[in-house]
């Protein structure tokens, strides 16, 4: 069996070539390393043809593709052997929203005689449930012969594409689909007019969506845990494998998307027990979760910034935001709000409804006030400074919404929604209060992560998730003070530097970590990344983002396919020249060309002297190792991404989904000098001392001293000690000592 106290996570992306037999052949690697607990993706059954697991259609079994119910007991027995925990991610928030699912199915067949009816977050009253699915309108995508009878009389159904969507059984369709003829226009307008369902235009049917998107992803509809039938009928599997021992963690996705996530937690505790959980939650500086949540903590990305913070050189990222000033946005926090109401105008627009039906239901207004309620959402949502409040559970308004909410100024209906929210449990506010939360969560990931990260670039180590791109560097004191506070309140929380999500890995921001202790340099750089960038009629802003992520790719493999990816990918995020809805490829491949160009000219000598890019990959070098140190000798628990316990260069998803060389990382021995080999070894010793005293590292003392071109951390816990020093770069060294040089 694991330790009681887990020394460490290791997270393992499932699918693409990685099943849960190839997760059984690693478990000798991770007791090799010297980790705790298998940190597993998603294993349910998911839509065909997943990636990632996210897209789960039924969360009460284990996805045939990873093997089945078999291979995950063989797994999990396997681990015990060898004294390795078992720690799976679920997702409650939310299933792929397409007729693979059987119960959403069975939903489209019965409508809301479904016994699964009240599983998903449904407006009826708003229309039939809509797939916005069709390349056109009906007429044209049956003409173009992709609308066809399937099924039988007994089992109807319409092939649409590729995909079988369950009918209604009535007379009509059942006398269709038993004849076998070729559907006329008539006879498919008239059975598509007694569905449950519809189908129209993917570009023009947004505004007839009537079930709960996660963030504005169609292809994912809410799920209703708030309901204790539905909790119980999606956790039956959970519930059962933690109670057979084959279980022992749990991480939760995207707890900001459940109506009511205290009330979830506090079932969860109750069904699971002392089984640790964490929660996917992102926080923003000296925000805090509910102190009554049942939880071991966050997943880890709060722990990421402060990292990143420390090991940045002050007058570097000064120097990189001055040479980056007329090429970014002058003002993130205006940006922000500016992205928002565009998104509440453009993407957002079923949910703004959804929010303004309950508030107006909760504020007993007539009709005629629909337009003002909705502006007064808007603007609130507008404003709103945290990803959700957690009114819904009956949690006070903090003061950081407190103070947003003051700025917006004196608005009268805006006041009386914020009455809601500090209402007492009165049904209709807290139906408000939820849809309301569930909206600016959505609104603010999409509009910061996934929009202002690729505007306001200066430094792209804090376009970051947990992360913000206004945020200064933090030193020792302020370090030492936030994991002193991490030990107290949230001992078993999880220590991450690089996951599935992140937008880089811990070892491509360290390459513009490090490039912060060469101002000079870095303004030298940014200056001939935005002249080339005018010389090809390209906005500046996109030559420094080019730049930055040229020197994150200097030298690895694949880096003209790699950066082209991302580049497209991130000029879609930005939706100025592309957007996902819309791609420019014209302008895509221009941009890519001048990150090819800049990449060129890096690894030659045309932008960066031979003495320069010796001691900035020296530097680059130290901020590697400094990050795993500052990792495995922090309070909390640490939660190493695969293959990242050596040197892991990597993009956003997908590219920091790319297959894992663990035969080369177990190949690696103690002769070998390389960053990767060096990193490794460093993980492993710090691993062997957290697993020789755990309760030291989680949770006791935490003290960061300077020293001699380094920091020296200092634990300690009933007596027993611990010293550990941590080589920094020389300028950091100098500005984290008691007296700087």
């Amino acid at each position: 069996m694991p330790p009681a106290v887990p020394v460490a996570t290791y997270r393992l992306q499932l699918r693409c070539g990685v099943d849960l037999d190839r997760a059984r052949t690693l478990l000798p690697w991770l007791v090799e390393l010297g980790v705790s607990h298998l940190y597993l993706s998603p294993p349910f059954h998911a839509a065909s043809g997943s990636t990632h697991g996210y897209d789960v259609i039924d969360p009460t079994r284990i996805d045939p593709v990873l093997g089945g119910e078999e291979a995950f007991a063989a797994l999990s027995d396997a681990a015990q052997r060898v004294g390795i925990g078992i720690v799976i991610d679920i997702v409650p928030n939310h299933m792929a929203f397409t007729p693979e699912n059987r119960f959403l199915a069975d939903v489209m067949r019965h409508g809301t005689d479904s016994r699964f009816a009240g599983v998903f977050d449904i407006d009826w009253d708003k229309g039939p449930i809509h797939f916005p699915v069709l390349d056109g309108t009906v007429a044209e995508v049956h003409a173009a012969g992709q609308i066809a009878l399937a099924g039988s009389g007994d089992d109807p159904s319409l092939r649409v594409y590729d995909r079988e969507y369950p009918l209604r059984l009535t007379p009509l369709a059942q006398r269709l689909a038993q004849a076998g003829t070729a559907l006329d226009d008539a006879a498919l307008d008239a059975l598509l007019a007694e569905q449950h369902w519809s189908l129209g235009d993917w570009r023009a049917s947004a505004d007839r969506i009537v079930h709960r998107r996660f963030f504005n992803i169609t292809d994912l509809i809410g799920v209703r845990q708030e309901d204790a039938e539905v909790f119980a009928l999606t956790h039956s599997w959970i519930i059962d494998a933690v109670a057979a021992g084959q279980v022992q963690g749990l991480r939760v996705d995207h707890i900001d998307g459940l109506a009511r996530p205290g009330g979830y937690l506090h079932r969860l505790r109750e069904a699971v027990g002392d089984t640790p959980v964490w929660i996917e939650k992102i926080v923003k500086p000296g925000e805090q979760i509910p102190a009554n949540w049942p939880i071991e903590g966050m997943s880890g990305y709060e722990f990421m910034s402060p990292v990143t913070r420390l090991l940045t050189d002050p007058a570097g990222l000064a120097a990189m935001r001055e040479a980056a000033d007329g090429a970014v946005p002058p003002s993130t926090t205006q940006e922000v709000r500016k992205v928002r109401g565009e998104l509440l105008e453009q993407v957002f627009t079923p949910e703004l409804e959804r929010v303004t039906d309950a508030a107006m239901a909760a504020l007993s207004a007539h009709e005629d006030a629909q337009p003002a309620v909705m502006d007064a959402v808007a603007r609130l949502a507008t404003a709103w400074p945290v990803y959700r409040s957690y009114a819904a559970d009956l949690c006070p308004l903090s003061p950081q919404i407190n103070e947003a909410v003051a700025a917006t100024g004196p608005q009268k209906d805006a006041a009386r929604l914020v009455d809601l929210l500090r209402a007492p449990d009165d049904p209709l506010a807290r139906a408000f209060a939820a849809r309301f939360e569930q909206l600016t969560g959505a609104l603010t990931a999409k509009s910061e992560e996934d929009t202002v990260f690729f505007r306001s670039i200066a430094f792209l180590p804090f376009c970051e998730v947990g992360s913000e791109p206004d945020l200064d560097p933090i030193d020792r004191e302020g370090f030492q003070e936030l994991m002193a506070m991490r030990a107290a309140e949230t001992p078993l929380a999880l220590d991450a530097l690089s996951t599935h999500d992140t937008k880089r890995s811990a070892d491509a921001r360290a390459v513009l970590i490090a490039l912060s202790h060469f101002p000079q340099a870095a303004q030298d750089l940014y200056a001939e990344a935005r002249e080339t960038a005018l010389s090809l009629g390209l906005p500046e802003g996109w030559g420094i983002y080019a730049l930055q992520t040229a020197l994150i790719l200097r030298g690895q493999p694949d880096a003209d396919e790699r950066l082209a990816d991302h580049i497209a990918k991130a000029m879609r995020e930005a939706k100025e020249l592309s957007r996902h809805e819309a791609p420019d490829e014209a302008a895509e491949a221009a941009v890519t060309a001048l990150a090819r160009t800049l990449l060129n000219d890096l690894s030659g000598a045309g932008l960066m002297p031979q003495d320069l890019a010796a001691s900035l990959d020296a530097a680059v070098e130290t901020v590697v190792l400094a990050q795993v140190a500052l990792q495995l000798t922090a309070p909390g628990v640490p939660d190493i991404y695969q293959g990242t316990e050596g040197l892991a260069v990597a993009l956003t998803d997908p590219d920091n989904r790319r297959p894992v060389d663990w035969e080369g990382l177990m190949a690696l021995d103690a002769a070998d000098t390389s960053l990767s080999a060096r990193k490794l070894a460093l993980t492993r010793e710090l691993l062997a001392r957290r697993r020789a005293s755990p309760r030291l590292f989680a949770q006791g003392s935490y003290r960061l001293v300077a020293a001699d071109n380094a920091l020296l951390v200092e634990r300690g816990w009933d007596g027993e000690k611990f010293t550990f020093a941590i080589p920094i770069p020389v300028r950091q060294a100098a500005r984290l000592a008691d007296h700087p040089a």
